[in-house]
């Protein structure tokens, strides 16, 4: 069998657009690292990212003294939490991850929302770290997490 190797722009005309799809998440590793790529389709930017460690969802559980169930927590589209990215004067590439990381999920209407319908909260920190890369510039990581929660009301009668 022959492959072909298509391009994004290709990919998002005949899969994405039609199934409403505005964000993909591509995994690729060689000897050396892993990396993460999230493209905003059809035609936004690609962030590129290294992966220093990961979790899989099956190793969390068998650790948790009562696991969740996962069949009713992807009902509801999670909270988004962009920590230390900045302000309005954070540099541009610090406020293009944080506009993309917002934007991969539906905005949640606070007026309308639910209590019970807030079950997950997705967490995007953005951490500085002393050593700095080639252009003398300091390194930066983000760490992503995927929490799922309970939300009750308090103090109320």
């Amino acid at each position: 069998a022959s492959y072909r190797k298509i391009t994004l722009q290709k990919y998002c005309q005949h899969a994405c657009l039609p199934l409403g799809v505005s964000h993909l998440l591509a995994f690729s590793q060689n000897e050396e690292r892993l990396s993460l790529r999230i493209a905003k389709t059809p035609q936004g930017p690609t962030l590129t990212f290294r992966v220093h460690q990961f979790s899989l969802a099956k190793h969390i559980q068998k650790l948790q003294r009562r696991p969740m169930s996962t069949k009713t927590l992807l009902d509801n589209s999670p909270i988004v939490v962009t920590n230390n990215f900045g302000d309005a004067s954070a540099p541009p590439q610090v406020k293009l991850m944080r506009i993309t990381f917002q934007n991969m999920f539906p905005a949640i209407n606070v007026a309308t929302v639910r209590l019970k319908e807030c079950r997950r909260v997705v967490l995007f920190h953005l951490i500085e770290d002393d050593e700095e890369d080639e252009n003398g510039e300091k390194r930066q990581r983000v760490e992503v997490r995927h929490y799922a929660i309970k939300a009750t009301p308090v103090g109320v009668n």
